[in-house]
């Protein structure tokens, strides 16, 4: 049975404005990341459900959480922010999980941590919790909704500030979006102990066999290009241990479906 998560985009509409790169909003670009690792978590064989379909749904915090009810892994997206005069500087990565380290949900929430500080080169990354003022159940309600209903793992990933310029703009890309995707999607399956199937003539290693990796057999062929062992392997479409002009004619035809 696939490893089920539940992926929640932190927020609703046009919510959450950075005030230092007008053009950001919180809600969509969270909302770009959560499709981005639906995407790269698919690939890895996990089961994968979202907390709202549409951008513009509106769904209490408690209720999102709950609907990881059957999942094993809730994760909330969000950026964070802060006020106050000098604190736009505050550049960090949090991670929220189990206020008693349930199921020992440090361990994942370090392990995404450390990888998303590297990539996104934030200062610091910090695993944190937060309790309600009795001390005896979570402080946030996405995550007191997970638990209510049984869900083993549940987070709130805080993508650095975006009060922070850097960060911000560093989130307004695409393709660090994708970055982000593809390389949380690699952490959770390496807590979980899956690995990416590998697909034949999958050069650039995205997961898929696309145009780009037709280009790069080509340019290699021609000289323009060098590969790396690992590259030369997986351009080697046939196997027979050589890349020649028949693996570039196969991995082409693989791409417009004319061979399986």
């Amino acid at each position: 049975m696939a490893i089920k998560i539940m992926l929640d985009a932190g927020h609703s509409g046009k919510a959450n404005r950075s005030p230092v790169v007008r053009e950001y909003w919180e809600s969509e670009r969270m909302w770009l990341l959560c499709e981005m690792l639906a995407e790269e978590l698919l690939k890895y064989g996990f089961e994968v459900l979202k907390t709202r379909k549409d951008i513009n749904e509106s769904l209490g915090v408690f209720n999102r959480g709950a609907k990881a009810k059957g999942c094993d892994l809730f994760i909330s997206l969000h950026s964070n922010a802060v006020g106050g005069s000098g604190n736009e500087k505050v550049d960090r990565v949090e991670i929220y999980g189990a206020y008693d380290n349930l199921n020992n949900s440090r361990e994942l929430a370090s392990r995404l941590a450390t990888a998303i500080v590297d990539l996104m080169q934030a200062s610091e990354g910090r695993v944190k919790t937060r309790k309600s003022q009795n001390g005896e159940r979570e402080y946030y309600g996405v995550l007191r909704g997970a638990r209510s209903v049984g869900c083993p793992l549940y987070y709130i990933v805080e993508h650095s500030f975006h009060t922070n310029e850097r960060a911000a703009r560093w989130l307004m890309e695409d393709a660090n979006l994708r970055r982000l995707a593809v390389l949380e999607s690699a952490v959770i399956a390496g807590y979980y102990g899956l690995a990416k199937p590998e697909i034949v003539g999958d050069v650039n290693q995205n997961g898929e066999l696309d145009a780009r990796d037709v280009a790069l057999i080509k340019r290699a062929l021609l000289g323009s290009y060098q590969l790396n062992d690992e590259q030369e392997r997986l351009a080697d479409v046939n196997g027979d241990g050589d890349l020649t002009a028949l693996d570039y004619m196969l991995a082409k035809r693989k791409l417009l479906k004319t061979l399986d």
